[in-house]
């Protein structure tokens, strides 16, 4: 077992060295995958061409203080941040799901999840190539969940609220259930999009959460919108009170989203169940 999550953890990591070079050689209006993934990778800073033993997921990092062995400044934190998370969602996720190719299938759609985020945060837009990457990798899985073809540990496939999600209805049906998702999940946020002319909200983040709504279905988007909007308001309380953001400045929303739905998938039936313990003491 310790074994088999340190493996998993060090080829994610690896993973996450990648999504970095596809992340940092992005450019708003281009291709996402494409020829210029390929190259050796250099200092952002100095254009130094790194050796191998300068690209060792996280250990490089730490190994060289977090600067470049050339120009001697600092490497930007997002490096091993990446790689970390990449490594932490390669290592769970199987834990989760059990050790079958529905889980790599999630695993690969959070990972892709976690580089638009970044990318969002990065360049305020969400490629369109992810998204749909990330909507087709969700089609697949509910494809498996309705051919039976998982081995989930839960005894409510297709949902990570386990059976709060029967209060919500819609689980006779997983095809509708996930149809009805990433509708309401796109129809909600555009609406968002349309009142604030694009201001609070923009098109890629209605299609973003679509894509979530298709991945994790009905009524688990309702709890990813809900955790989006909260930890957003959380986050932008924190930037006006610190002064790094004004009240008529942007934030991308694209991170929250996607904060919004792996925190779903790791903990919505657990917090779910935390809810309704606290209702039930206020009682």
């Amino acid at each position: 077992m310790i074994l088999s999550v340190l493996f998993l953890f060090c080829l994610g990591t690896i993973i996450g060295s990648f999504l970095n070079v596809l992340i940092l050689r992005y450019r708003p209006g281009g291709a996402v995958f494409g020829r210029h993934l390929g190259g050796r990778s250099a200092c952002p800073k100095c254009g130094k061409i790194l050796h191998w033993y300068e690209l060792i997921p996280i250990a490089s990092f730490i190994v060289q203080l977090g600067r470049c062995r050339g120009c001697k400044k600092g490497i930007a934190f997002q490096y091993p941040l990446v790689e970390i998370l990449s490594g932490t969602i390669l290592a769970t996720v199987p834990f989760i799901l059990g050790m079958t190719p529905h889980a790599f299938i999630w695993a690969a759609a959070l990972l892709l999840l976690l580089a638009a985020a970044i990318i969002d945060a990065r360049n305020y837009v969400i490629p369109d190539a992810l998204t749909i990457v990330i909507a087709l990798l969700g089609v697949t899985s509910t494809a498996m969940v309705a051919l039976g073809k998982i081995a989930h540990i839960s005894l409510t496939p297709g949902t990570f609220l386990g059976s709060y999600s029967y209060m919500f209805g819609l689980t006779q049906n997983i095809w509708i259930n996930h149809l009805v998702a990433a509708l309401a999940a796109g129809a909600f946020f555009s609406v968002v999009a349309l009142i604030s002319k694009g201001r609070a909200m923009g098109w890629g983040d209605v299609k973003l959460a679509a894509a979530a709504g298709i991945l994790i279905g009905w009524p688990d988007i309702i709890m990813t919108i809900m955790f989006a909007f909260i930890i957003g308001a959380i986050y932008g309380l924190v930037m006006l009170i610190t002064k790094k953001k004004k009240l008529r400045d942007a934030l991308p929303f694209g991170p929250f989203i996607v904060i919004g739905t792996m925190t779903v998938f790791y903990f919505g039936e657990y917090l779910v169940s935390l809810y309704f313990k606290f209702l039930n003491l206020g009682a």
